[in-house]
C-alpha cells in the first residue's frame, strides 16, 4: 500500500516515524520534527536508500540494486523492510543525496573562477572548432593551448608566484593546475545555475575536445577524509536547517540558533586532524546551499500547484474558470476539454517540481553523458545552426524514472511521453539541462506578481488600478486562467504535449506577455523580463523607499500646483506635462512594488 504524507496531504510519504506511528514526505518530516522531543524521534524509510526530496522518486546507481519488482512501490517497501529489517533516521538518507551536491568554493577558488570567466569571455573556441573541416584536430589544441595561455596570463593578477610556476615547464607539466581551474567553474555553475550563461558552454564543448575528471562532491571530500559520519549525525539535519521554513523572525532566530548549537556538537565529534573545523563548515554550508536552492525552485511549482487546485476544480467549471482549448484558437495546437486541460497542467506542474528536486543529479547525469571518452558527438545542422548531437544514456535513464514516478502519482496521463534526446530537437544532455534551468525563471515572476495583488490592491496609489480587473481575488483567477490556457496550449513540437514541448509552450507565452491584457498588471508588480534578477527592482526600491517616497509627493504637489495655475490644461507645455506623468507614474509603479508600502 502506498501511503500519502498525513500532515500536507499530497506527497507520497517517504518515511514513518516510528514514535509518532505516522508517515510523512521528508520536508514535512523535517518541518514536524525539527524542536523539541519530536527531535530525537526515528523514521523508516519507504522508498528505498536514495529517495528525491519530497517527491518518493527513486533515482540514482543504488536503484538498480534495490528494484527487483516495479509494478508497485509496496511491493518495493515490503521487500526492502524484510530484506534489511533496519530502522533509520532520515538524516541517513544524506548519505546518497550528498553523492551530487558539489562543494563550495573556498575563497582561493573563487579568485581561480574569477581568471577562468575572464578567459572564457575573450575565447573564440566553439565559433572555430565547431565547422565542418579536416583539420579539426589541430585548431582544437591551437585553441586550447591560447586558451590555457590567456589563463596563465590572468593568474598573474591573483598569485604572481603561481604565475612563475606556470610559466616554467610544458602546459602538460600543470596538468592537475589547469584541471582544477576548469573543475572550479563546472561546480560553481551546477550550484548557480543562473550565472555563466553565456560561457559555460565553451568550457563544456573544450571540455569535450580534452581530458576530464569529476567534479568535486561533499560525499568525495568527507569520503576523502574518512568522515562519513557525520552524513548519519541527526545534527547535520539542524544544522543545515532552510530559513524560509520559519512562519516568524523569531522562529527563524530560533533556527539560526538551533544551528550555532549543532554546528558546535558536530566540530566537538568529527573535528580531527583529517577535518578541520573550517572543512565541516565547509560540508555544512554546501549542503545548505543545496536545500536553501531546492526549497526556492521547488517552492514556485508547489504554489503554482496550489494556485490550480484554489481556484480550479476538474469537476465543475464556469465562464471564468474554464479551462479547456480548442485547436486552431488562440494559437492552441490541442484540444482538451476542461478536465483534461486541469490534469494535463497538474501533471506538468508536478513534473517541473520533480526536475527542479532532482537538478544535482540531473547536473551529474549531464556530466557523465557530455564528457565521457566513449561518448562521441556529431556535428550536426538541427535547424538552428551546427550543434553537437550527442547520445544522453544517463539523462535519459534519470529522467524516464522520475517521469514513471509522476505518471503512478497523478494516475491517467494526459499527452505524449516522449523525452527528446539527442535528436533535433534537444541535441546533448547540456541543451537538456539548460532548458530545465529555465522553470524557476518562468514561474518566479508570475508568483510574483500573483502574491502581490493583494498589496496593489490595499495601495492607495494603485487600488483603482487593480478594481479595474474586478479585485484582486478576481484579477488572479483571469490570469492564472490565462495562463493555465495558453501557456500549455501544445504550440511546442510535436504537437506540444511531449515532456520537452510542454516548457517550449510555456517559453511561448513568456515571450508574448508584452501582448497580454495583463501586462500592465506584472508591471505594476515589478516585472523587469523572464531573463533577468526579478528582486533587482525590489531591493532598489527597498534602500530608496524615502527618497522616493519623498519625490512622488513633491511631483504630486508640483502638478497640482501647475494646474492650479493653469486652469487649462493645454496651458501646460506639451513636453514638461508627458514628462511629469511618465516620472510620476515611474515613481508610482516602483513604491507600489515595495513589499512593505507606505501610505502617502
Amino acid at each position: 500500500m502506498q501511503h500519502q504524507c498525513i500532515e500536507c496531504g499530497d506527497q507520497v510519504a517517504e518515511v514513518e516515524c516510528l514514535d509518532c506511528k505516522e508517515y510523512f514526505c521528508l520536508p514535512c518530516r523535517d518541518q514536524q520534527h525539527r524542536k523539541g522531543k519530536r527531535r530525537k524521534h526515528t523514521s523508516r524509510r519507504l522508498l528505498g536508500i536514495l529517495v528525491a526530496q519530497g517527491a518518493g522518486t527513486v533515482v540514482g546507481e543504488q536503484e538498480q540494486r534495490l528494484k527487483t519488482h516495479e509494478d508497485s512501490a509496496s511491493s518495493q517497501t515490503e521487500q526492502i523492510q524484510e530484506t534489511t529489517g533496519v530502522h533509520v533516521s532520515s538524516s541517513e538518507m544524506y548519505r546518497e543525496n550528498v553523492r551530487y551536491i558539489p562543494l563550495r568554493l573556498t575563497p582561493e577558488e573563487r579568485k581561480h573562477l574569477i581568471v577562468l570567466e575572464g578567459a572564457l569571455r575573450v575565447s573564440e573556441y566553439t565559433d572555430r572548432v565547431d565547422i565542418r573541416t579536416w583539420r579539426k584536430d589541430a585548431i582544437i589544441r591551437q585553441e586550447i593551448e591560447e586558451m590555457l595561455q590567456v589563463i596563465i596570463g590572468l593568474v598573474g593578477c591573483t598569485n604572481f608566484h603561481l604565475t612563475k610556476t606556470l610559466t616554467t615547464g610544458s602546459f602538460q607539466d600543470h596538468e592537475e593546475i589547469f584541471r582544477n581551474i576548469f573543475e572550479i567553474g563546472r561546480r560553481y555553475k551546477i550550484m548557480n545555475p543562473d550565472k555563466m550563461r553565456t560561457t559555460y558552454g565553451k568550457l563544456l564543448h573544450m571540455l569535450q575536445d580534452a581530458v576530464s575528471s569529476g567534479v568535486r562532491t561533499v560525499y568525495g571530500f568527507l569520503e576523502e577524509r574518512k568522515a562519513l559520519d557525520v552524513l548519519t549525525d541527526d545534527d547535520l539535519l539542524l544544522a543545515t536547517q532552510d530559513t524560509s521554513l520559519a512562519d516568524t523572525p523569531l522562529e527563524a532566530e530560533d533556527i539560526v540558533m538551533e544551528r550555532s548549537d549543532s554546528f558546535r556538537r558536530l566540530a566537538e565529534r568529527y573535528v580531527s586532524p583529517a577535518l578541520s573545523k573550517q572543512d565541516l563548515e565547509r560540508v555544512i554550508h554546501s549542503i545548505t546551499d543545496s536545500n536553501n536552492y531546492q526549497a526556492a525552485t521547488g517552492a514556485l511549482a508547489m504554489k503554482m500547484i496550489k494556485y490550480l487546485q484554489k481556484y480550479f476544480s476538474p469537476d465543475k467549471c464556469d465562464d471564468h474558470s474554464d479551462l479547456s482549448i480548442f485547436y486552431g484558437v488562440n494559437g492552441s495546437k490541442l484540444t482538451h476539454n476542461h478536465r483534461h486541460q486541469y490534469t494535463y497542467v497538474l501533471q506538468t506542474l508536478t513534473l517541473w517540481l520533480e526536475i527542479t528536486q532532482q537538478m544535482f543529479y540531473l547536473w551529474w547525469a549531464a556530466d557523465q553523458d557530455m564528457l565521457h571518452p566513449n561518448n562521441r558527438y556529431l556535428l550536426c545542422n538541427t535547424g538552428q545552426g551546427l550543434n553537437r548531437m550527442q547520445s544522453c544514456p544517463t539523462v535519459s535513464q534519470a529522467m524516464h524514472q522520475i517521469l514513471r514516478s509522476v505518471q503512478r502519482r497523478c494516475g491517467h496521463w494526459v499527452g505524449l511521453s516522449v523525452v527528446h534526446l539527442g535528436d533535433r530537437d534537444v541535441p546533448n544532455a547540456l541543451f537538456f539541462i539548460d532548458k530545465y534551468t529555465q522553470v524557476p525563471r518562468i514561474m518566479a515572476p508570475i508568483v510574483q506578481t500573483l502574491d502581490r495583488l493583494d498589496e496593489l490592491a490595499s495601495c492607495p496609489s494603485t487600488k483603482d488600478f487593480i478594481e479595474a480587473y474586478g479585485g484582486p481575488e478576481i484579477l488572479r483567477r483571469n490570469l492564472l486562467r490565462d495562463f493555465f490556457r495558453n501557456a500549455f496550449n501544445g504550440d511546442g513540437d510535436d504537437g506540444g504535449s511531449c515532456i520537452d514541448g510542454r516548457l517550449t509552450s510555456a517559453w511561448n507565452w513568456c515571450s508574448k506577455l508584452e501582448k497580454s491584457p495583463f501586462y500592465r498588471v506584472f508591471m505594476m508588480a515589478g516585472f523587469q523580463g523572464f531573463d533577468v534578477n526579478n528582486s533587482t527592482l525590489g531591493s532598489i526600491v527597498q534602500h530608496c523607499s524615502g527618497p522616493l517616497i519623498t519625490q512622488l509627493r513633491f511631483h504630486d504637489q508640483l502638478g497640482q500646483a501647475m494646474m492650479d495655475r493653469h486652469r487649462d490644461k493645454s496651458a501646460l507645455v506639451p513636453a514638461k506635462r508627458g514628462m511629469l506623468h511618465v516620472n510620476t507614474m515611474a515613481l508610482r509603479t516602483m513604491c507600489a512594488t515595495h513589499k512593505h508600502e507606505q501610505s502617502f
